[in-house]
């Protein structure tokens, strides 16, 4: 059995923070990472024209020419987001495979700027939920499918049970890593174990 320690998982979830950030200096680029550096350590209400030009180097005016509105930036900014690539082993029982996923989404969004920026956008998501829209189809949806197809794996080795719903496992396991990876320094309920979790969503146990 291979064992998932907290080490692997941030070990996995800091290669995928540090990757994929644009090498190139175009000006599309610097702007839109300028945009979502803004968000993760300022919130969307501070994102102004005027802020992002300074921070990307440029003037207004070039910002006007590719950006009507700020919301037209930030939106352009949210879907620059790379999605992630989840790098999980395919060696394993599912329950581990799905352990080490739940515990890189965990560890990924715990102090990072992908969990900085969908608080901020979910806290403004009656504002815009295009917005969110973005977020979840950059950042949530990737997790999900795989959550799904580990679920779907571990049904048909007889890992988990077939009367498992995988429509109300899928969110229930992926709602308490996000609320632990982001406020993991605010409650202390947060540092329920994330294999507690996952014990408790399926009511099974690893396999031997």
């Amino acid at each position: 059995m291979v064992e998932i320690t907290v080490e692997i998982a941030e070990e996995i979830a800091e290669e995928m923070k540090t990757r994929g950030r644009p090498r190139s200096q175009n000006v599309n680029q610097v702007i839109l990472e300028a945009v979502l550096d803004t968000i993760a350590e300022e919130g969307i209400t501070k994102v102004t024209m005027e802020g992002v030009a300074q921070r990307a180097g440029v003037s207004k005016a070039s910002l006007y020419r590719r950006f009507p509105t700020k919301w037209d930036m930030t939106q352009a900014a949210v879907e620059h987001m790379r999605a992630e690539s989840l790098n999980i082993p395919e060696s394993g029982s599912a329950y581990e495979r799905l352990l080490l996923l739940m515990e890189v989404t965990r560890a990924s969004i715990h102090g990072s700027r992908y969990g900085r920026i969908m608080l901020a956008v979910v806290s403004h998501s009656h504002e815009n939920p295009e917005l969110a829209q973005l977020v979840y189809d950059r950042i949530l949806q990737p997790r999900c499918m795989r959550v799904r197809e580990i679920l779907e794996q571990g049904i048909q080795s007889g890992e988990f049970p077939t009367s498992l719903n995988i429509d109300v496992a899928m969110p229930t396991l992926i709602g308490p890593m996000l609320y632990l990876g982001i406020w993991s320094m605010c409650d202390p309920v947060s540092q329920t174990s994330t294999e507690d979790v996952l014990r408790s969503v399926l009511g099974v146990k690893p396999l031997d």
